[in-house]
């Protein structure tokens, strides 16, 4: 049975067709990424001991052997300070000094190390003139665009506000204003009430597989309270700290090795935006790719059903 679902944060339409996932492709093996085995590669720039090759470094965490976690200007920036019409600064955060870590296998003290270069870094560039909002996204493996297997992020500060992001502002925005009441508090209710799309709740955050999403499979982590990225409490890191480890390992038993991208969407630099926006954490995989309809029409189709996917990631 096909089903038409709406995104409330986005209004994307979404098409379920679980029927889809029966059709016949061809046996061409297009997976060339396999699991890494050794912590140390003598070529890999983001390697401890190969900080040559590197820029300098904006900040850093470390333990009795060194740095363990640490962020770099990017080599490669998509804009800089010197551009003309679009200023600004894009660093690298390395994740850890290990080259076979992944978020698959990472434990809750390395995903702590994480989120604080995310608050840091997030502070610092909010002060550079002209920024209106910080973009920190991640990309593992080729197929999701990461260009060095060594586990890192990004993080971008941009004088806009994206269109992707604006969009879901301008949404929370009019269902306040009309409602008197926050798009998003409403969703978490609902949610929690039907239960069957949540993963995971705890006190500060609430796991879910949305109700609608274009990028099929997606995770959705939802900031219960209205923050800032660099507003991250102690405890809330630790909190998020461990629902990455057990969520990732779920997604592991789940999907395997897979691709993915991971992106943040906060509050504008500026601020203005808490009483009806919250700050969510998208986790798209990467195994399905757009084709001419959803390209053509801006209506997508997905064949992963949200209730069951959630329950077998359910912690």
């Amino acid at each position: 049975m096909k089903e038409m679902r709406v995104d409330a944060l986005t209004n994307d339409m979404v098409i379920f067709a679980e029927d889809r996932t029966k059709r016949p492709i061809d046996k061409v093996n297009t997976n060339d990424e396999e699991e890494i085995v050794s912590e140390y590669e003598k070529d890999c720039p983001f390697c401890k001991g190969n900080e040559k090759y590197i820029p300098e470094e904006t900040f850093k965490i470390e333990d009795e052997n060194g740095w363990v976690c640490k962020s770099i200007y990017n080599k490669f920036p998509i804009i800089d300070q010197d551009s003309e019409n679009i200023k600004g600064v894009h660093e690298v955060i390395i994740e850890t000094s290990k080259h076979n870590k992944t978020f698959y296998n990472m434990n809750v003290s390395e995903f702590e190390n994480l989120f604080t270069v995310y608050k840091n870094r997030y502070e610092s560039l909010s002060n550079y003139k002209d920024t209106e909002y910080i973009s920190i996204f991640k990309n593992f493996l080729r197929k999701a665009g990461a260009s060095l297997q060594h586990p890192h992020s990004q993080i971008v500060s941009l004088p806009i506000i994206p269109p992707e992001v604006n969009n879901e502002i301008e949404i929370a925005k009019n269902y306040y204003d009309t409602n008197n009441r926050s798009l998003y508090e409403d969703i978490i209710k609902e949610e929690i009430s039907y239960g069957k799309r949540v993963i995971h709740n705890s006190e500060n955050f609430l796991v879910i597989v949305p109700y609608a999403t274009k990028y099929n499979g997606e995770v959705r982590i939802i900031f219960k309270q209205n923050i800032k990225l660099n507003q991250l409490k102690i405890d809330s890191i630790n909190e998020i700290s461990n629902i990455f480890v057990k969520l990732f390992e779920n997604l592991y038993n789940e999907r395997g090795y897979m691709p993915f991208n991971l992106f943040i969407h906060t509050h504008p630099v500026k601020g203005g935006t808490e009483k009806y926006y919250n700050t969510h954490i998208h986790i798209v995989p990467r195994r399905y790719s757009f084709g001419g309809f959803e390209l053509s029409m801006g209506v997508y189709v997905a064949s992963t059903n949200p209730e069951q996917l959630a329950q077998r990631l359910k912690f």
